[in-house]
């Protein structure tokens, strides 16, 4: 199998010069989860599942405590980690507190070889690029308000069926309702739901 790309319009040049040319971007195929890629590396070598999650267990708290530390850290032929920090911008160093700094990130580098390794085939997408669907905004806040009469919670996954939305879009736009007092938030991370407010 071969990675996908599409072209997309990136505006370029002044104001009043502006045009769009069209630049290649990968289309993703998924995301491969840790669990996968445990259960692949461990068919191909001599290392159990639980080797694989112990080792990688131990490669992210050591990763962790250097990088809060300060440093770079190369990870084999992976590539470099290394932290990045926020704060406001100031005239004057004597205007800025150190408990207003915070660490933001983590940037990653990709090693030389590993780069050379992605060389390959590129194919061009027959599908392109996945787009939400074209459904408006009020036929959507009915679809909702309709799925909420016969069930008491939706997720984002249910909505992004519901409305064609697509993740982040689907999220952001349940937050929003969650903000103008519509909906109420239940729940963490994979178990987040969304409920009808208990007081309209």
């Amino acid at each position: 199998m071969s990675a996908q790309y599409d072209l997309v319009k990136v505006p370029t040049g002044s104001n009043e010069e502006k045009e769009e040319l069209l630049y290649p971007r990968i289309v993703s195929s998924g995301t491969i989860d840790t669990e996968t890629l445990i259960e692949r590396i461990s068919q191909s070598s001599t290392f159990t599942p639980g080797d694989l999650k112990g080792a990688l267990q131990e490669f992210t708290h050591s990763l962790t405590e250097y990088l809060k530390d300060g440093y770079t850290v190369e990870l084999g032929e992976i590539g470099y980690f290394s932290p990045s920090i926020k704060g406001r911008g100031v005239k004057n160093k004597k205007d800025i507190r150190s408990t207003s700094i915070t660490f933001k990130s983590v940037n990653f580098r990709a090693n030389k070889k590993l780069r050379r390794n992605l060389r390959g085939d590129l194919q061009r997408s027959t599908n392109g690029f996945r787009q939400s669907a074209q459904v408006g905004e009020e036929e959507r806040l009915r679809r909702l308000l309709h799925y909420l009469e016969a069930n008491f919670f939706i997720t984002r996954v249910q909505y992004t069926h519901l409305t064609g939305l697509l993740k982040n879009r689907a999220l952001a736009e349940l937050r929003k309702f969650v903000t103008d007092g519509l909906l109420e938030i239940k729940g963490t991370g994979n178990r987040l739901v969304f409920i009808r407010n208990s007081s309209l």
